[in-house]
């Protein structure tokens, strides 16, 4: 907690409870303990190979993952992609990915992939404390999709940026915001079930954590009769896909998605 400010330590202790460290380098790995342990990290647990992180990060409910990404030498990406999609406990756990390289097609493979944050290395304490503090006190949206799982793709490394926000969810229609993004995923995961039904259905589930509770705050009783379709549906053992298919078309029509282009947070 060296430097650090104590109520913001204290914030942060959460995150820092139970961390997992994946780095293939002695050296770096002894400094970014070290440096985890300053911020004040409980527990650390540290992996060299990527494939036994990979074996073991499913048992164990981690607080925050950091993981060094090298291309054929550990390949922690695929890693990430199959933590966001597995039943893991710490399947949502806030992840920072770190590499020597910072290329656009690494920055995209990083952020398609469900990470948090990204870190270049070499890189100063500074540089952790603002990534830890980032995922731990600006936490963004998680979205439970078919072709992406993770935190909202809009926000990611935006730890630095400070200008203004033009986003509807950014200009007080956050929770219209979140309904409409709830029917597009809805919709997505409906249409791609074939491809994935686990995840499909676990995404569709996802979903109406939030077109739940609108029913109560949206005056309309086909919106109402429309959730309670798919969420009958989808708590039956085989859900009944051409029952849900009316109920889904009718909340789209309903938010005008159609008639507007699509986010890109998932």
């Amino acid at each position: 907690m060296y430097g650090q400010n104590p109520a913001t330590a204290q914030k942060l202790k959460r995150t820092l409870k139970q961390v997992m460290l994946l780095e293939t380098n002695p050296n770096y790995a002894r400094m970014l303990a070290d440096m985890l342990r300053m911020l004040g990290a409980e527990h650390i647990t540290l992996y060299k190979d990527a494939r036994e992180a990979e074996d073991k990060v499913v048992g164990d409910n981690f607080s925050l993952i950091v993981c060094a990404h090298q291309p054929q030498e550990c390949e922690s990406l695929n890693l990430v992609k199959k933590l966001r999609r597995s039943n893991a406990a710490c399947r949502k756990a806030p992840v920072i990915v770190i590499a020597t390289e910072a290329t656009l097609s690494l920055l995209n493979e990083v952020r398609d992939c469900g990470a948090d944050e990204f870190m270049r290395k070499p890189f100063t304490w500074g540089d952790l404390q603002k990534r830890v503090e980032h995922v731990s006190l600006k936490a963004r949206p998680w979205i439970e999709a078919v072709g992406y799982v993770g935190p909202d793709r809009r926000r990611f490394n935006s730890g630095d940026y400070t200008g203004p926000r033009k986003r509807a969810a950014d200009l007080g229609d956050e929770k219209l915001a979140q309904i409409e993004q709830g029917v597009r995923i809805l919709k997505a995961s409906y249409e791609q079930y074939a491809s994935d039904p686990a995840q499909a259905r676990r995404a569709m589930y996802a979903q109406l954590e939030v077109l739940v509770p609108a029913c109560k705050t949206i005056a309309s009783q086909s919106f109402r009769e429309d959730v309670k379709v798919v969420l009958t549906q989808l708590r039956m053992d085989v859900p009944n896909l051409e029952a849900i298919r009316p109920a889904i078309y009718s909340l789209v029509k309903f938010m005008k998605i159609e008639d507007r282009k699509p986010p890109s947070a998932a």
